[in-house]
């Protein structure tokens, strides 16, 4: 029969079972265990008081349990051959050993088939290392013990006798148990210990690799340097990704500055299975990264006033020798004519003010797409406008540069777009001012996102007519109708669409075409003109025409 040995086996002054000597060993042991702070050398006091206080025992074992593997190890034995033993893994739970951990109460045992009833759940693997440990010897009698530390079991302590049945008593058990419990606080004590200077070295680490990081830095070595370093120090491959997006759940880390997404570090494994130090590695390497970044950044800044003063160069006018020192700074050597292109957000702006790559980042990919198009472009910001000027470029790459614009912005940021036709170097602002009406025109009449300046008809022409003088026409041509109701005058744009096409114009308004000719009727009644007349429905078009160009609403 297993006795079971609560924790509590002595009752508070009951130290009956404990001679004077035994007493004075047990003062002495535990005056030993607190003298160092190092595990192995408490884990062999701990074996030798054991063995000196209980001499009928063949072996001593103590397990610790491993927070990381979840698994209880030897850690510290005498009378056993150590390296078998030292591939056994046991779980909480299995054989008397894990499962001494797992109820923390001591285990006596008297017989040999009391052990074994004990140990049949150990897996067959840990009792053939098991079995060599012990030299192939069978257990008579043992004992276990947990090692507790407030209420926390950090181990057990395994006393076996291979020569004989029932040799161990209750006094020895008790003995082993106030041994343990001391133990358990010197455990504890080299645990934190332990920790500390582990946390210590750590920090003295992590600060000299911090170091090394910031002098690539200063240095200008770049991200590069920044990368081989992390990989020499974490042993895996890194790759970095310039974005400004990032997801979770994958094996992407994220380079972050303040709430912005400045790129990523993709990690050969998700960024949680690193162990704590490399985990600070790679977090002082995208530290490091985001400030190579922001620098290169603040050097991209520079770049675009440099690339505003030139784009202000090609609309004021160039002389010859200032058009060659551009074209060659461009790399348009062999450039004959420009053309103008102006993106712009229809909603929402194309990028985020607040955001320190942003803006920089649409640009840099827009130039990217752009070179596999049609070779060098040229790309300014003008507030929240995009100015794109092309060298040199064949109508079929039009719809392709536009289709490319649209995918790098994102279907979900509707874009307008404002095209000029081709001009001349010195002619430049002309095609500027042509992508500047035409993205105005796609913003006023919303028929269309994108806007050609060449396919446009007489809109072209209303931007050369003085404001006050369009208003007068407007006002002389169908001025009563907007003063009436809004829904004649909105009737009357839908035939101007649809090219006075009766059933057409019903159908988009959702009316009977008898309501349509009420309505005609009445817009002809009001301005006292006949639709029919040729030069009177010219005129109404085109003042309605300028209406629209001229009021957003």
């Amino acid at each position: 029969m297993i006795e079971v040995i609560p924790m509590n086996i002595c009752q508070e002054n009951d130290y009956s079972f404990l001679t004077l000597s035994k007493a004075k060993k047990l003062l002495e042991i535990n005056k030993m265990l607190t003298q160092s702070l190092q595990l192995e050398e408490v884990l062999k006091n701990l074996i030798t008081a054991a063995s000196e206080l209980v001499t009928v025992t063949d072996t001593f074992m103590i397990y610790l349990y491993d927070e990381f593997t979840g698994k209880l190890q030897l850690s510290e034995a005498i009378g056993v051959e150590i390296e078998p033993l030292k591939k056994l893994v046991l779980s909480p739970g299995e054989s008397i050993t894990g499962k001494v951990f797992l109820e923390k109460k001591a285990k006596l045992f008297k017989s040999e088939q009391e052990i074994d009833t004990y140990m049949s759940n150990m897996s067959e693997r840990n009792y053939q290392y098991y079995f060599e440990g012990v030299l192939r010897k069978k257990i008579k009698s043992a004992f276990c013990v947990p090692i507790i530390y407030q209420d926390t079991c950090l181990g057990v302590l395994m006393v076996d006798n291979f020569s004989q049945d029932g040799v161990f008593s209750r006094a020895d058990l008790e003995v082993i148990q106030i041994i343990a419990d001391q133990s358990a606080i010197a455990l504890e004590h080299s645990r934190v210990y332990h920790n500390l200077l582990q946390k210590n070295e750590m920090l003295s680490n992590t600060i000299s690799i911090h170091k090394k990081f910031y002098q690539y830095i200063i240095e200008g070595e770049g991200i590069g340097r920044i990368l081989q370093l992390l990989e020499s120090l974490i042993g895996s491959k890194v790759v970095h990704h310039e974005t400004n997006s990032y997801h979770q759940n994958s094996n992407d880390y994220p380079i972050v500055r303040g709430h912005e997404i400045l790129g990523v570090l993709e990690l050969a494994r998700p960024f949680e299975t690193f162990p704590e130090f490399e985990q600070l590695i790679i977090e002082h390497a995208c530290s490091a990264i985001a400030l190579e970044l922001t620098k290169d950044s603040a050097l991209l800044e520079q770049e675009f006033q440099l690339r505003h003063e030139i784009f202000n160069q090609l609309l004021n006018g160039l002389t010859n020798y200032d058009q060659k020192r551009i074209l060659h700074y461009l790399q348009w050597n062999e450039v004959n004519d420009l053309q103008c292109i102006i993106i712009e957000g229809s909603v929402k702006t194309l990028w985020d003010q607040n955001k320190l790559k942003d803006k920089q980042w649409l640009v840099l990919s827009i130039e990217n797409m752009l070179k596999t198009i049609c070779g060098n472009s040229f790309i300014v910001t003008n507030t929240f406008q995009l100015i794109v000027v092309l060298p040199d470029m064949k109508e079929y790459q039009l719809q392709q540069i536009i289709n490319g614009i649209e995918a790098v912005a994102g279907k979900k940021k509707e874009i307008l777009v404002g095209i000029g036709r081709k001009t001349s170097i010195p002619q430049f602002s002309i095609s500027y001012n042509e992508a500047i009406q035409s993205i105005h025109y796609a913003k006023v009449t919303k028929a269309s996102r994108i806007v050609e300046y060449a396919k446009l008809g007489m809109e072209r022409l209303f931007h050369e007519i003085e404001p006050q003088r369009k208003e007068i026409f407007i006002q002389d041509k169908i001025g009563k109708l907007l003063k009436t109701d809004y829904v004649l005058v909105e009737t009357l744009l839908c035939f101007i669409n649809n090219n006075k096409n009766h059933k057409g114009t019903a159908n988009e308004l959702h009316i009977h075409g008898n309501t349509l000719y009420y309505r005609l009727k009445k817009i002809e009644e009001i301005l006292q003109i006949d639709l029919n007349c040729e030069k009177e429905w010219v005129d109404i078009v085109i003042a309605t025409q300028l209406y629209v160009a001229s009021h957003k609403e």
